[in-house]
């Protein structure tokens, strides 16, 4: 019975090839778990090293790029990559970098040859004016032209989605829509699926205090996985703020970047924010309440079962959705797949909101809960 599971999970594999932002690429460094969090402070010189990681963990293939994304709240900030060239230490500072206004920015180095040696990065004073954290959320090194993804065979030229890869205008719930975040056109044709599964994520970086922000955070995450990655948009197909609202990624009708080889049919919900140690951020009560109703309008829409949603981690090589949001999946699969019963919802355990406040009635909730009658 197990070869016979095992040779079903070989033929699904070679089914579904694609992408994913896994552990596999991942840059380590011994006792330095992400995100990491560097205190600058002003009055170093220009040019002094204000920060250096050690030697990463041994890397399991060969690359020649590097990408870093993290928070960078005074630009006046340079990272330099510097990787073992024998007994010497090459140094790379010439990067294509992007940083975002409130100081999210990702940064991506061409060694230009093959290597498997170690690396580490460095912090370096550009003229710092004020004190304040700059955060490394993940670095990675991979061989370009990277994790692309498969794309359709029809030429980009003109290219227009056809509508029906996007929910319906009518929906038993508000949905931020590509438009309403501003979202850029696909840089290739979308590949047409049927969803029959879906996977919850994290981001695993920024967790947003209003909707501002989160607008701000889905045009980044829409950039660094287009240009930084090489993804042909961004990866997931929804987004969840602590607000509880509902951000429309890729057309859920369309394969996703977000589950390496198991992309195609698997539709991708991340909820944003950090929910592994050390950060264990806990996800709000709207952000757990607008994924149960997501999970349940697509168990109801595709006919998906209890046995078709995923955690990442329980089908790919990483930690994510983190350690936080792994012990809801439990509740979270009550909540979405048993019959509803009568009396308050209790299945799920809910974080308080954030500052003790009682939770504002965001117009995305009260739609849910009337939905929900």
């Amino acid at each position: 019975m197990a070869l016979f599971k095992f040779s079903l999970l070989a033929a699904f594999l070679a089914l579904n090839p694609g992408p994913a932002a896994c552990d596999e690429n991942t840059l380590t460094f011994t006792d330095i778990p992400y995100p990491i969090e560097i205190r600058l402070l002003p009055g170093a010189q220009v040019g002094a090293v204000l920060y250096e990681t050690p030697f990463s963990g041994s890397l399991l293939k060969d690359y020649d790029t590097v990408l870093i994304q993290g928070e960078m709240p005074d630009p006046n900030v340079q990272l330099q990559v510097r990787i073992k060239n024998g007994s010497a230490v090459k140094v790379y500072d010439k990067s294509a970098i992007h940083r975002f206004p409130g100081g999210r920015f990702w940064a991506k180095y061409s060694i230009g040859r093959l290597t498997h040696e170690q690396l580490k990065i460095a912090v370096i004073n550009a003229g710092v004016t004020n004190s304040h954290t700059f955060t490394i959320y993940e670095a990675e090194a991979f061989s370009a032209p990277g994790p692309k993804e498969p794309v359709s065979t029809d030429t980009a030229a003109g290219y227009q989605p056809d509508p029906g890869f996007y929910l319906p205008m009518e929906m038993p719930f508000t949905v931020v829509r590509r438009a309403d975040w501003k979202a850029l056109p696909p840089t290739q044709p979308y590949t047409q699926h049927l969803p029959r599964m879906f996977t919850l994520h994290h981001t695993q970086g920024h967790f947003p205090k209003d909707y501002a922000e989160a607008v701000q955070e889905m045009q980044f995450i829409q950039d660094y996985h287009q240009n930084g990655r090489g993804w042909i948009d961004i990866g997931y197909h929804f987004l969840i703020d602590p607000q509880g609202d509902i951000f429309e990624g890729r057309p859920i009708n369309v394969v996703g970047a977000h589950v390496k080889n198991w992309n195609t049919g698997n539709v991708g919900i991340s909820i944003m924010g950090n929910y592994h140690p050390p950060v264990s951020q806990q996800p709000t009560k709207e952000t757990l309440y607008t994924f149960t109703e997501m999970g349940k309008y697509l168990k109801t829409t595709y006919n998906i079962s209890v046995s078709s949603f995923y955690a990442h981690r329980e089908i790919g090589p990483t930690d994510c959705p983190g350690d936080v949001l792994y012990a809801l999946m439990p509740g979270l699969k009550d909540l979405i797949f048993k019959p509803a019963v009568t009396g308050p919802v209790a299945a799920v355990p809910l974080a308080p909101f954030p500052g003790g406040s009682p939770a504002p009635e965001f117009p995305a909730l009260r739609q849910l809960l009337e939905y929900n009658k």
